[in-house]
């Protein structure tokens, strides 16, 4: 049986199998991964989504908006 690489993951199936880890890995699931409406949903959803990390998690999240936030001050101060 033929082996190929998943184009999401880079991840290697059989190729009978790669549809269905398409499906179970990287599809929308129950919709939580659909675009949010409104502003006030997407906020919604990121704090629900930080609520379920661990406290390393969300330490991390921390950092990365941090520094996310620290360079987009410095591109529009330039």
């Amino acid at each position: 049986m033929a082996t190929v690489k998943c184009d999401v993951c880079g991840g290697t199936f059989s190729q009978s199998y790669l549809a269905s880890h398409k499906r179970l890995a990287h599809g929308k699931g129950n919709g939580s991964a659909a675009s949010p409406a409104s502003e006030d949903e997407a906020v919604e959803a990121i704090v629900s989504l930080y609520g379920r990390l661990s406290v390393e998690g969300r330490r991390r999240v921390l950092r990365l908006l941090t520094a996310k936030n620290k360079k987009s001050k410095e591109i529009q101060q330039a």
